[in-house]
């Protein structure tokens, strides 16, 4: 079976997926991303990359994302503020809703499933 590898993902090009489509009035993150794995049962893993900004978050399925490079924060409907930086991980779990807000371009590897 061959491994999926993606080497140097810091200077990887990236697809763009244009504007975010759950962007909140008055903001237009940008998003692209780079598949690394994905299959039939749902899992998936890759680069997402997201431009400044604010858009809605909903989460339908448990998320680990390590941050590459920027600034996130996240403010849940209930109003708890979590922020990460490059170096940093995060586990969104599934249901997490709530403001996603691009500080500095975020470039993540993430990992769903």
């Amino acid at each position: 079976m061959k491994l999926p590898v993606k080497k140097q993902v810091m200077e990887q090009g990236l697809e763009s997926l244009g504007v975010h489509p759950t962007s909140l009035e008055g903001s237009a993150p940008e998003t692209s991303w780079l598949e690394v794995y994905s299959d039939d049962e749902g899992r998936e893993s890759g680069i997402w990359e997201c431009t400044p900004g604010k858009y809605r978050m909903e989460r339908e399925s448990d998320e680990f994302c390590y941050i590459l490079q920027g600034h996130w924060k996240l403010i849940s409907d209930d109003g708890e503020v979590s922020e990460v930086k490059a170096g940093d991980a995060i586990f969104l779990r599934n249901g997490w809703c709530g403001t996603s807000h691009i500080i500095e371009t975020v470039r993540k590897v993430f990992m769903i499933g």
